[in-house]
């Protein structure tokens, strides 16, 4: 069953359903993800936006 963006978005109610239902984060492998792209030797820019994406996850 595919669900569309309209139907979830269509109240509250199905909203907070369908983001409970979503899997949860795994707070100890982002937080490992994170400290190991701040000591990677990439792009300044790179690093951010990993950074950032890592953030956004949590």
């Amino acid at each position: 069953m595919t669900t569309s963006l309209a139907d979830v978005a269509a109240s509250g109610a199905t909203l907070r359903a369908f983001l409970h239902g979503l899997p949860g984060v795994d707070r100890v492998g982002a937080d490992q993800r994170a400290a190991m792209l701040g000591t990677r030797s990439i792009k300044t820019t790179a690093k951010a936006r990993a950074i950032d994406l890592a953030i956004s996850m949590v």
